[in-house]
């Protein structure tokens, strides 16, 4: 005779584990991971894709402006050039003469430092002086030259003298000055001269 088991108690399913839910867990959390990071580098090599292509097109653009700029530069510069050649060359201002004139009018100690044009019909002096006062004399009498439009002081300074130097040297002024001149009176007035001479 055979025995049979009968149980008539319901069959209890089988535990999962922890460890089973936790592998199955890790591993789902890797797939969503590794899918996030996919997705990133795909659009972020999308990006970059667009982005070289406008900088591709910004550089033709670049390109092409900077042609057009310097085609127009170098036929207007050119021309303005020559034009600013040619007018220093029919403008010729006679220095030497220009220098005696404002020579004449120093004091007896007084001396030209330096001498600038800063246009064409302005000047910048700094001259030596021994006193203030032959600074505003110096003024005065260039303010009554015709060729002179206008005239003024911009600044006085005194020279340090080095304490080495001997105690009976006075200070000297330095004044500089700012003159406009009337070109056409100055012409006339160097030309006479030269024709006398």
């Amino acid at each position: 005779m055979k025995l049979i088991d009968i149980n008539l108690l319901p069959q209890r399913e089988k535990k999962r584990t922890a460890f089973t839910y936790s592998v199955l867990g890790t591993a789902g959390v890797f797939i969503l991971i590794a899918l996030f990071m996919m997705l990133t580098w795909q659009n972020l090599l999308a990006d970059i894709k667009r982005t070289d292509e406008k900088i591709v097109s910004v550089k033709k653009i670049i390109d092409l402006q900077q042609s057009k700029v310097l085609g127009a530069e170098t036929s207007d510069g050119t021309g303005q050039l020559s034009e600013a050649v040619q007018k220093m060359m029919t403008y010729k201002v006679k220095t030497v003469p220009l220098l005696n004139e404002l020579i004449s009018l120093l004091p007896e100690r007084g001396f030209i430092r330096e001498f600038e044009y800063s246009d064409k019909d302005a000047i910048s002096l700094t001259i030596q002086f021994d006193s203030s006062r032959e600074a505003a004399f110096y003024l005065s009498h260039l303010r009554t030259m015709k060729w002179i439009k206008d005239t003024e002081i911009l600044e006085i300074t005194t020279e340090e003298i080095d304490e080495n130097e001997a105690e009976d040297i006075l200070p000297r002024y330095l004044a500089s000055y700012r003159l406009h001149l009337d070109s056409g009176k100055l012409h006339a007035l160097l030309s006479e001269k030269e024709e006398v001479e």
